[in-house]
């Protein structure tokens, strides 16, 4: 049977080197240029500049909720469509548990310190890093509390 899409929309999210994402889904929150922000279906049109934090994607058909770390771009809402245009994206989807954990156990290095003063990393990289640990934790969550219950 299929699911039903009542209260979904149409999600993209784009990169200059390829299109990453392309679900029906409940919500979706990004990181604007100046805070949070959330889009809902029959969100009224709108056009906006992105910063540098997580983007969530969240209630996707027939798939785990999906998270995203963008730096920067843009954001168009229209007609129940949301299309995330990013500059940069880092994320867990597509690699294998072995690739996403180097890449969580690099950024906790990279957060503790350790790495940081070793290799003089630009701050950038360093909120990359607390970035990729608190997308960590939110994959992690869900699982939690449907174990639990």
């Amino acid at each position: 049977m299929a699911e039903p899409l009542r209260g979904k929309f149409q999600i993209i999210l784009l990169t200059p080197r390829a299109k990453l994402l392309d679900v029906k889904a409940a919500s979706v929150v990004v990181p604007a240029h100046d805070g949070q922000l959330g889009v809902l279906r029959n969100h009224s049109p709108l056009l906006t500049e992105l910063g540098f934090g997580i983007m969530q994607v969240r209630e996707i058909s027939g798939r785990p909720d999906a998270f995203f770390i963008i730096e920067g771009g843009f954001i168009r809402v229209s007609e129940n469509h949301a299309t995330v245009l990013a500059y940069e994206v880092t994320t867990f989807e597509g690699k294998d548990k072995a690739q996403a954990d180097k890449m969580l156990s690099q950024a906790q290095s990279a957060v503790a310190g350790k790495e940081y003063i070793r290799s003089q990393q630009h701050a950038m990289d360093l909120k990359r890093a607390k970035y990729i640990v608190q997308m960590a934790e939110m994959i992690q969550a869900p699982a939690d509390v449907q174990q639990s219950g």
